[in-house]
C-alpha cells in the first residue's frame, strides 16, 4: 500500500465524496469499507442548495436532478390545521430549491465516480485501530494486517469507535428519539407533494418527502415516509406496537396519508434509524481527521446530514497543500463557524419536534407559525435550512 496515499475509512456520503474530491486534486486515496457489499443505509435525503453546489463542482448535479425531485417548500402543521412551518426557498433566493433524493441514488452516483477515478476501494476491510507518528499513520485491519498511509480520514458515522483514538476532547450521546422509515411508491392519483410534516405536540411526527427514482431506469417515483419514535420503543416495535396499529397512528395523525400506507404491508419494509449528538473540540488530531457524522452527528431535524458531509469533503480538498497536519488544522479553522452553528441549532430546536416536552412544542406552534411570516425571520429560517448560516446573527457560508 503506497505510504504517500491518504486512507479514508467509510464509504458513505462523507467518505465517498472525500475520496472523489481529493482524487480530483491529484491526491492518492485508498478507501476502506468494513461491509463486504456496501449498500446505502438511511432514509431519503434532502439536498440543500449548499450540497447541490458541491455536486455541481463534482460534475454530478445534472445526474442527481434527473433522479431526484425538486422541493420548493417545507410545510408542517398540527391536526387542528395550525401552520407550524411554511418555508419557501424562493423567498430566500428566486432560484433556490431543495432536491429530494433516495440515498441509494446519491450513493450510486458517488460510488460510480469513485470507480471512474480509479480509487482503490477495499470492501470487507474493517479498520480496528490506528497509531500515528511524525511520518504517517499505521492502520490495524481485522485479522492483524497493518497498512501505512500519510494521513487518515475517519468517515464511518456517528457511532465510530475509531474516533475515540483521536486525542481530542469529544462526546457522543445517543439521541433519545429515533425513527422508522421507508420509501414507498406513490400510488396512482397521489398528489405531487412537497416536504410535508404533521405534528402532535413533539411526541408524534410524520414526515413525507418526494425522493424520485432509485436508478435511471426506475419507473416508480418514491415517497419517503418518516415516523418518529423514542429509542426505547424502537427495539421490538413490530411485536410491541404492531404494523397495523402503527399505520393506524399515522392515519389518525394525517388522514391524507392513507392511500400511501396501502403500500406498507410488511414490517420488514420499515428500517430503524438512531442518531447521536457528536461534539468534538476540534476535528483534527495531527494526521487524523474526522468528517461527516463521525465528526458532528446530529438529529435529522435540520436535514443537514448529507449536505454537511458533501461540504466537509469539498472544503477539505480546498485546503490541500503543504504537510497533512497543517492541512487538517486549516480545515478545522475553515469549518468551525459553520459546524458550530448547526450543532447548536440542532440541539436547541430538536426538543421542539422530538421529545415528550410540553412547553417547547407549545412555543414552537406559536412562534414558528407567527414569526415565520415576518420577512427577516423567514429569511433566516430558510438560510438555516439551505445550509448557509455560520452564525446566529450574521455570517454566510461561501463555497
Amino acid at each position: 500500500m503506497p505510504e504517500a496515499s491518504v486512507a479514508i475509512v467509510g464509504a458513505g456520503v462523507a467518505g465517498a465524496a472525500a475520496a472523489v474530491r481529493l482524487a480530483e486534486r491529484g491526491i492518492a486515496v485508498t478507501l476502506y469499507e468494513a461491509v463486504p457489499e456496501p449498500r446505502p443505509i438511511g432514509a431519503g435525503l434532502l439536498l440543500q442548495p449548499t450540497g447541490q453546489r458541491v455536486l455541481a463542482a463534482m460534475g454530478l448535479l445534472d445526474e442527481a436532478l434527473a433522479l431526484g425531485v425538486r422541493v420548493d417548500r417545507l410545510f408542517g402543521d398540527t391536526p387542528s390545521g395550525r401552520a407550524v412551518l411554511n418555508m419557501s426557498y424562493q423567498r430566500f433566493h428566486p432560484e433556490a430549491y431543495g432536491l429530494g433524493m433516495q440515498r441509494g441514488a446519491l450513493m450510486g452516483l458517488l460510488w460510480k465516480r469513485v470507480r471512474e477515478l480509479g480509487v482503490p476501494w477495499h470492501c470487507g476491510a474493517a479498520v480496528e485501530g490506528f497509531e500515528q507518528d511524525a511520518g504517517g499513520v499505521t492502520l490495524r485491519l481485522a485479522g492483524g494486517e497493518t497498512v501505512r498511509h500519510s494521513a487518515l480520514i475517519l468517515a464511518n458515522g456517528s457511532f465510530s469507535k475509531l474516533r475515540e483514538g483521536m486525542k481530542v476532547a469529544q462526546r457522543a450521546r445517543l439521541f433519545p428519539w429515533g425513527a422508522v422509515w421507508t420509501v414507498l411508491p406513490a400510488p396512482p392519483g397521489f398528489p405531487q407533494i412537497e416536504l410535508r410534516q404533521r405534528f402532535r405536540s413533539a411526541s408524534q411526527m410524520l414526515g413525507l418527502m418526494p425522493v424520485g427514482k432509485a436508478a435511471a431506469d426506475d419507473a416508480d417515483r418514491g415517497i419517503n415516509l418518516f415516523w418518529s419514535l423514542p429509542v426505547a420503543e424502537l427495539d421490538g416495535w413490530e411485536k410491541r406496537i404492531g404494523l397495523g396499529h402503527l399505520k393506524q397512528q399515522m392515519a389518525d395523525l394525517f388522514p391524507d396519508v392513507a392511500p400511501l400506507l396501502a403500500g406498507l404491508h410488511d414490517a420488514a419494509q420499515l428500517r430503524e434509524a438512531r442518531y447521536a449528538d457528536v461534539h468534538m473540540t476540534r476535528w483534527h488530531d495531527g494526521r487524523v481527521l474526522a468528517i461527516g457524522d463521525c465528526a458532528h452527528g446530529m438529529s435529522p431535524q435540520l436535514g443537514q446530514g448529507a449536505n454537511m458531509a458533501l461540504i466537509d469533503a469539498h472544503e477539505l480538498a480546498a485546503e490541500v497543500g503543504g504537510d497533512w497536519p497543517q492541512t487538517l488544522a486549516r480545515y478545522t479553522r475553515r469549518r468551525r463557524a459553520h459546524l458550530r452553528f448547526y450543532a447548536q441549532a440542532s440541539r436547541g430546536l430538536t426538543p421542539m419536534f422530538q421529545s415528550h416536552a410540553v412547553v417547547a412544542p407549545w412555543l414552537r406552534d406559536r412562534f414558528f407559525g407567527w414569526g415565520g411570516r415576518l420577512p427577516y425571520i423567514h429569511q433566516q429560517s430558510i438560510a438555516t435550512l439551505a445550509g448557509y448560516k455560520t452564525g446566529w446573527l450574521w455570517g454566510r457560508l461561501k463555497l
